[in-house]
């Protein structure tokens, strides 16, 4: 049962009775439940969750817990998908039902599937598919199809050299990359790597072979899918100039989901994770302008309250799809477990699940 509008005892509930009823439907599940909360996630529910960090790590706590028959995850619907498929045996509950992502949205499979096909039929060597953890299990099937993996933030340059590998040192051999769905990750980890954008072309989906000739994708070293993050996206060159100028000293990091001149002028870039290790383990940098989701940003802010840290920008950066899992979606999706009828249930098929599970696997195997 998928449902957007819930009984409305929930939102005129106090935010205090609402933690309360939380904590004690967790008390009553025990074991049998797990509740993942993304980094993006308000502190309302994020400090309700057992777990919190980026949404591949989840899985992988979620699935690595015996006997967990219930898993709530507290962020979007690609998400829930990669906990299903690393937990098959846990019904996986998405306690609300539009909480999609707009990255991942920009990839569908079957157009990733002709894509992929289009590259391989203009020659220039063989292209294998590496696609970010912020897509959707089909694609991360089709990806698996054509002997790619899938990346996080965190290890997508390892990744990507593990494609450019030859076959006989444990690579995939590739002559090129196609890097899906996010065109600034790809981008930005080329360039990290020592590449040019000149070995970069930009693939549309909506145009006829993504509005390149056969030369240009046979010259190409990394063909980079047209999508990107809204959140990210929103960052300029404008704001870290601004930043500076204002805050003389102050330490600019970015999420490589940025666009290239903001990671270009930044500091260091880095994902989530990486992010909050640099501010934990950077004593003396005590003024920090942070390009990435501001729920993550200010939560740093009041771990840290001897430093000053904010989101670059001049306003909060969010991502709203994950502000749409807020405290009453959490309470229904518990009492509708507790009642025996959970809803929100997310399920990949099984054979999109196998082939999404290989591409996480491949990507998971390297070191």
């Amino acid at each position: 049962m998928h449902n957007h509008t819930i009984p409305p005892q929930y939102t005129t509930m106090s935010r205090e009775a609402l933690r309360e009823r939380v904590a004690r439907r967790k008390r009553e599940l025990g074991s049998r439940l797990v509740v993942l909360g993304h980094h993006y996630q308000s502190d309302d529910v994020a400090s309700l969750a057992d777990f919190v960090g980026d949404s591949l790590k989840l899985s992988q706590q979620a699935a690595a817990l015996a006997g967990v028959e219930y898993v709530v995850f507290c962020g979007v619907h690609f998400m829930a998908e990669s906990a299903d498929v690393l937990s098959p045996g846990a019904t996986v509950v998405l306690p609300h039902a539009s909480a999609g992502c707009a990255m991942a949205d920009m990839a569908e499979d079957e157009a990733v599937s002709r894509a992929i096909a289009e590259v391989a039929s203009a020659g220039g060597g063989r292209a294998v598919p590496i696609t970010y953890v912020n897509s959707t299990a089909a694609v991360k099937a089709a990806t698996a199809r054509a002997g790619g993996a899938c990346c996080t933030s965190s290890n997508v340059r390892n990744v990507f050299a593990w494609a450019l590998a030859p076959a006989g040192q444990g690579g995939a051999g590739a002559d090129k990359i196609f890097a899906i769905p996010d065109e600034n990750l790809g981008l930005n980890t080329a360039v990290a790597m020592g590449f040019g954008p000149a070995d970069c072309v930009v693939y549309d989906p909506r145009q006829a072979y993504g509005g390149l000739d056969v030369e240009q994708i046979r010259a190409a070293r990394f063909i980079l899918w047209r999508g990107h993050c809204y959140v990210h996206q929103r960052f300029t060159a404008d704001h870290v100039r601004a930043a500076r100028q204002h805050r003389p000293g102050v330490r600019v990091m970015a999420h490589p989901e940025c666009p290239r001149e903001v990671v270009a002028l930044a500091d260091e870039a880095g994902s989530t994770e990486q992010i909050i290790r640099a501010v934990a383990n950077s004593p003396d940098v005590r003024d920090w302008a942070i390009a990435t989701e501001s729920n993550l940003v200010n939560r740093l802010a009041k771990q840290h309250p001897d430093k000053c840290i904010r989101t670059l920008g001049d306003a909060d950066a969010l991502c709203i799809q994950m502000g749409r899992v807020d405290l009453p979606h959490l309470l229904w999706a518990l009492d509708s477990i507790a009642d025996g009828k959970p809803a929100n249930v997310v399920h990949v098929p099984q054979a999109i699940a196998d082939d999404a599970r290989t591409a996480l696997e491949r990507m998971i195997a390297i070191p």
